[in-house]
């Protein structure tokens, strides 16, 4: 709890540095970096600018370096569900842990600047968090995504490997300048002398200023529209398939997962760059670049949330966007238009959006995210000019959206990234609530720790703690039926902690043979009887702080005996929880703890005690980790592995 509460201080502050506003300019972010010993330095970093697609490219540049077998940091803006999304390596965000450790690093630094009369914006002390990350965990490669323009964004104290400007178009006019070749300036900044660039800028105007630039800085040029040709087979709702040719390689029918006939031209970016790379830095091969296009997932860019009903969420907040939308919206839905949620914010061309997207939908409800820039929902609503509904949030508007729909019709929901977050926070919880309820009808009771696989287990709460404990630590990296096997065995000599501290571990260990590392086992649940009678008056402890430090026992350990043996709300989190989260795109994790603190923050409370119980027996009747049945999966309409494959 103390840790949780240090984390929430220290992101607060961190967020409080907004306050400071929107600052250009390099010389806060090199005299931070400097006191932190420029981590930036080691990096071998792609740099991405451009003012849509840049985040796409990032995404198949990650995927295409980790199948090359490289360690790959990331680090993008801003966040969907957490702040750690910023700051990722081999996709995995940073834990709360990491971000707490990274905050305290930095902090000291930070508020030394402001005694000096130099104070530091948000985006300034988050990147550099991201540089001390990325060096202190070693990465092979960095891909960085400017935040805004280039010239003078924090991000552009890099000495990148490759710079990339995926395209331009009027935005941020008030800090970037209101005409093309203004914007494509700002843009250009990333340019570096001797350092190859990748343009898929096709703007004329901006054309030329980038190539300009380039020729001021002797740096090689590759332009993506001669460098490769992409030849499209199909654009569908889940999967587009095209091939590509370039001067080096051919190839042939990769299916992309991310929807849009736009995102064809960010993966021939993504080509051209891999292979500027792979001659130049890092040993890419063309099986990693097709495979790592096809890997690519990337949040809130036309990505299908469920299914019955369809709900599509989209990032889009600019005209740009918009039209890309619009283009998608005419091939897939021109005869069934879908629901349109949509909520902006103030500073942007509002009206284009909307001019361009309100023929393309059925119905619009108009609401506002919890950003401090939105705009009131009666303000959108008067720039529309057919009828809309007004809802106070986004998760009333998809609530009122999913009702509309009913099973058949189609919700879309767009109009920034932070009314994108809001929703996910919304159809997340949604989502565990549909799907625990379809898992209980299916497996009734579910998996219990030391219970017979095919007998229905009691309510939890109503088993004895000392029991569960022991089952618990019995059941680790073995079957239900070996882990029944033994548990009934050995609780028919040994049911009190008393008779088990004072147990000889042979005979303990004969006992509890089925459930495999018996010897090992066998030391931990004697130890713990002995713990229990001589710290706890044989009584199972009922708080997870002190049930970890029992021999034997972690936070799955500890959760089960919670949930299982108290009826305190727990998440317990073994291999198949943590493994179906992730196949679900509930989390993104490497270790199922930080599983457990991710579905904390999506799982509604009184949910807790469902979640292993369903899951566990879920993953081991459907969802296998070798060959899951998603064709017989309940599910699947609700499951990011079930709906894309």
């Amino acid at each position: 709890m103390k840790q949780q509460d240090d984390y929430d201080a220290a992101v607060k502050w961190l967020y409080g540095l907004q306050y400071f506003g929107m600052k250009l300019g390099l010389d806060n972010t090199r005299t931070l970096l400097a006191e932190l010993g420029n981590p930036h330095e080691e990096l071998r970093a792609i740099h991405v600018a451009g003012t849509n697609g840049k985040g796409s490219v990032c995404a198949f540049l990650t995927n295409i370096l980790m199948d090359a077998g490289l360690k790959v940091g990331t680090y993008t803006s801003p966040h969907l569900r957490d702040f750690g999304e910023r700051i990722c390596i081999d996709n995995i965000p940073m834990t709360r842990p990491e971000v707490l450790r990274a905050i305290k690093g930095i902090k000291p630094e930070v508020e030394k600047l402001a005694s000096r009369g130099k104070q530091c914006t948000f985006f300034e002390a988050t990147t550099c968090m991201a540089f001390q990350h990325f060096s202190r965990r070693k990465v092979d490669a960095a891909v960085v995504e400017v935040g805004m323009g280039g010239r003078l964004d924090s991000t552009n104290v890099l000495e990148p490997v490759l710079s990339i400007i995926t395209n331009i178009s009027l935005e941020h006019t008030q800090h970037l300048g209101d005409t093309m070749e203004k914007i494509a300036y700002e843009k250009a900044g990333i340019i570096k002398p001797g350092i190859p660039t990748v343009s898929a800028v096709t703007e004329t105007e901006a054309s030329e200023v980038v190539e300009a630039k380039a020729r001021e800085m002797s740096s090689e040029l590759y332009r993506v529209a001669d460098g490769c040709d992409i030849r499209i087979h199909d654009i569908g709702l889940l999967n587009s398939s095209i091939s590509a040719i370039t001067k080096y390689n051919k190839y042939n029918n990769i299916k992309i997962k991310l929807g849009g006939e736009h995102q064809t031209g960010n993966a021939a970016t993504s080509i051209v760059a891999a292979e500027i790379l792979s001659r130049k830095t890092f040993p890419i091969k063309p099986e990693n670049i097709a495979r790592g296009l096809e890997s690519t997932r990337w949040g809130a860019r036309l990505q299908v949330v469920r299914l019955r009903p369809t709900v599509i969420l989209d990032a889009t907040h600019n005209p740009g966007g918009a039209e890309t939308l619009s283009k998608f919206l005419r091939k897939h839905f021109s005869k069934k238009p879908p629901i349109l949620v949509i909520a902006m914010l103030v500073d942007k061309d509002v009206g284009g959006v909307v001019k361009l997207l309100e023929p393309l939908v059925s119905q619009i409800i108009v609401t506002e995210s919890k950003y401090e820039r939105r705009m009131k929902a009666e303000s959108l609503a008067e720039k529309i000019s057919g009828e809309t509904e007004i809802a106070d949030s986004v998760a009333m508007a998809i609530d009122r959206a999913l009702e509309l729909a009913g099973t058949s019709e189609t919700v879309l929901i767009s109009g920034s990234i932070f009314t994108a977050a809001d929703a996910l926070e919304h159809l997340d919880e949604l989502r565990m609530r549909e799907a625990m309820e379809i898992l209980s009808e299916l497996h009734g009771t579910g998996a219990y720790p030391g219970r017979d696989p095919e007998t229905p287990g009691p309510p939890p709460g109503s088993q004895e703690p000392f029991r569960v404990l022991i089952s618990t630590i019995l059941s680790q990296r073995t079957k239900d039926e070996n882990t029944h096997l033994a548990t009934e065995a050995l609780f028919a000599v040994f049911d009190t902690p008393e008779k088990l501290a004072h147990a000889r571990p042979e005979e303990v260990e004969e006992l509890i043979r089925p459930a495999g590392f018996y010897r090992q086992k066998s030391r931990n649940i004697i130890n713990t009887a002995k713990v229990l009678c001589e710290r706890f008056d044989s009584l199972v402890p009922d708080n997870l702080e002190t049930l970890v430090e029992l021999p034997g026992v972690g936070r799955k350990t500890a959760n089960c005996v919670l949930a299982y043996g108290f009826g305190t709300p727990a998440i317990a989190v073994d291999t198949h929880v943590h493994r179906i989260s992730n196949l679900m795109g509930l989390v993104r994790t490497a270790h199922p703890d930080d599983t457990e603190e991710c579905l904390s923050r999506i799982v509604p409370r009184e949910l807790w005690l469902d979640v292993n119980r369903l899951l566990v027996r879920h993953g081991q009747t459907i969802c296998a980790p070798v060959r899951p049945k998603c064709n017989k999966c309940p599910i699947s309409h609700l499951c990011d592995r079930g709906i894309y494959g």
